[in-house]
């Protein structure tokens, strides 16, 4: 998908949501010049959308089997 960086500004949170859940790209154009490209990052797990709700949860990737003492 191309669009021009006024629409870009837009729609962004819409195209980021898009972007995020098709796995599809953006390419940002001014003056039709391609200046940047927009691609998501994640791969669905333990993923947050734009509105800050958790999508799927996924066991825990961060965790070291160990407790974790807040008094430490």
């Amino acid at each position: 998908m191309e669009i021009c960086i006024s629409d870009f500004k837009a729609r962004s949170l819409k195209l980021l949501d898009r972007i995020h859940h098709s796995g599809e790209s953006i390419t940002v154009t001014k003056r039709g010049i391609p200046i940047a490209k927009v691609v998501p990052i994640c791969d669905h797990k333990n993923e947050i959308d734009l509105k800050g709700t958790l999508i799927e949860q996924d066991e825990d990737i961060f965790s070291t089997g160990e407790k974790w003492d807040s008094n430490s």
